[in-house]
């Protein structure tokens, strides 16, 4: 498909400078090929099962079936077409209620979004940027931030916990059996590889969390093909404790976070929203990230 990626990787620059260049696909992607006004226009099909206890089924369905659309010059007509192939190819696969088809587009295509909710896909979660530039002033809290160390790690699960499962009721976070569980190995792990998480206090009682570490997108990465090369800032997780909203937290978090962030030579800033979140797209915005790509969910598949 190297011509039809020639036309999308264009067609994607003119539509955000932000979007990289189309990224090798998995070796275990099965091609789907259509014509659309005699031209042709392809995708790329990946198919995986999570087991319920796993990482990735906290935060989806445990099936997922994915497509990479190459549309090129075909647009959103080619798009269309994809997606009703995409349909029959899954006629008669059996999946079950836990499962879904997922998309990945450029937020700014709105042609796509058109298509998109015509098929019965939700938008439901952002991968949001935000270049190199003084954090905003979080203006006054009567929380005290602090780096987070090996004896904040219950107190840093909680807030994940508190966090997930809110996510679970606006976002894409599926309850699941043993969470607190697997959400604690993740604080473990992430305090020993980057350590770069802060605590806000209120009179020494925990009010909120920010979890952050500094990567380089590279093949095999959740985040391989979403962003320019280089190293950027991630912010994980911000969970501010219900009963302390509305108070500077989140602000004072991510005014620490953002200024060691922006410590190192980072191209940039990135993160996960939900558009069905009442609270953080707003918050997200203000701090200024916008979004770069979203993606959607089809629930259950179709089958």
């Amino acid at each position: 498909m190297t011509s039809l990626e020639d036309q999308q990787n264009a067609r994607f620059a003119a539509l955000d400078p932000q979007l990289p260049p189309i990224a090798a696909p998995p070796m275990t992607s099965e091609p789907l090929l259509v014509t659309v006004g005699g031209r042709k226009a392809g995708g790329l099909l990946t198919h995986a099962v999570h087991a319920p206890a796993s990482w990735p089924a906290l935060w989806g369905p445990a099936e997922i079936h994915e497509l990479t659309a190459v549309p090129g010059e075909t647009g959103a007509a080619g798009l269309a077409a994809l997606l009703g192939a995409w349909r029959e190819r899954l006629r008669g696969s059996g999946s079950g209620p836990d499962s879904g088809c997922m998309l990945t587009w450029p937020s700014r295509d709105d042609e796509a979004s058109a298509v998109l909710l015509a098929h019965g896909f939700a938008p439901t979660t952002c991968l949001a940027v935000r270049p190199v530039e003084p954090p905003p002033d979080p203006g006054p809290a009567r929380v005290r931030v602090r780096r987070a160390g090996s004896g904040d790690v219950e107190a840093l699960t909680e807030l994940r916990l508190a966090e997930w499962r809110y996510t679970s009721l606006v976002g894409t976070a599926v309850p699941r059996p043993d969470a607190r569980a697997r959400l604690r190995a993740e604080v473990v792990r992430a305090q020993r590889f980057s350590g770069l998480a802060w605590l806000a206090e209120d009179d020494g009682v925990p009010a909120g969390m920010a979890a952050c570490a500094l990567t380089s997108p590279a093949p095999g990465d959740s985040i391989h093909g979403r962003l320019l090369p280089g190293l950027w800032g991630y912010v994980d997780t911000l969970s501010v404790a219900p009963a302390a909203r509305d108070g500077g937290v989140g602000r004072a978090l991510m005014a620490a976070a953002h200024r060691s962030l922006l410590s190192y030579e980072v191209r940039g800033t990135f993160l996960f929203y939900h558009p069905a979140n009442p609270l953080s797209p707003v918050f997200w915005h203000r701090q200024g990230y916008r979004p770069l790509w979203t993606m959607w969910i089809r629930r259950p598949a179709w089958s």
